[in-house]
């Protein structure tokens, strides 16, 4: 079995921190953390993207801005927000 190994530099001190805070197995901890990265990292990366186009798309202009005293939403406005967020989520999750 191969051994791997790494320092740590003088910026990194919230790596060493967070080893350090470790009780388990030091070694264990960086293996899951290369596993999930290479399991997710690529969804990872999709999601940003996909968060990045609606920022440019408009979502936030979509949002009024706020009124000195906030009026009560209608129940259509409510659910039509509803829906478009869970349909957001739907793609999202569906990566």
């Amino acid at each position: 079995m191969k051994v791997y190994s790494f320092r740590t530099n003088k910026e990194d001190k919230d790596i060493e921190e967070l080893l350090e805070s470790l009780k388990e197995d030091k070694s264990q901890y960086i293996k899951n953390a290369l596993r999930f990265y290479r399991d997710f990292g690529a969804k990872i990366a999709k999601i940003e993207a996909i968060l990045e186009k609606l920022e440019q798309s408009g979502i936030k202009a979509q949002i009024p801005p706020q009124p000195a005293e906030p009026e009560p939403a209608t129940e259509s406005e409510t659910s039509n927000d509803e829906k478009i967020l869970l349909e957001s989520l739907e793609d999202i999750l569906s990566l």
